[in-house]
């Protein structure tokens, strides 16, 4: 790890203490600044892992059909997450009311986090288990 990154993800871990310990010491004056945050931490995400493969992949146009590959994949995932979401509201106290459409994507994205962790804990025993019949 170069030590750009090491610092970058210091600073990273010392605002997010400072916005989580500011949350539970007063929910209703941080809850804003704690969202904005989050929302900026998922778009530095989404930009990372959307540009840096692009740059990789110029470099390496072999590459184009794998990233391809999952990009279909994804998809896929998310349209079969999205046909399986009901919509029905839950039996809890909201102060927002949300419509059928907020309902039915949260919902999405309920399954495909299912979907998901169910795929990295099946690669994860498989892995572990051809790894172990290879080393024989």
């Amino acid at each position: 790890m170069s030590k750009i990154t090491k610092y970058l993800l210091y600073i990273l871990f010392a605002v997010s203490l400072v916005f989580i310990i500011g949350f539970f010491v007063n929910q209703d004056a941080m809850l804003d600044s704690f969202l904005y945050y989050t929302y900026a931490l998922v778009g530095i995400a989404i930009v990372a892992a959307v540009v840096l493969p692009m740059i990789k992949m110029f470099s390496n146009p072999k590459g184009l059909k794998k990233m391809l590959m999952f990009l279909i994949l994804a998809v896929v995932l998310v349209g079969l997450s999205y046909v399986l979401a009901s919509g029905d509201p839950l039996l809890v106290k909201v102060n927002v009311p949300t419509t059928e459409n907020v309902l039915k994507l949260t919902d999405t994205g309920l399954i495909l986090t299912y979907i998901l962790s169910v795929v990295a804990f099946i690669a994860i025993l498989s892995g572990g288990l051809i790894r172990l019949v290879r080393n024989r």
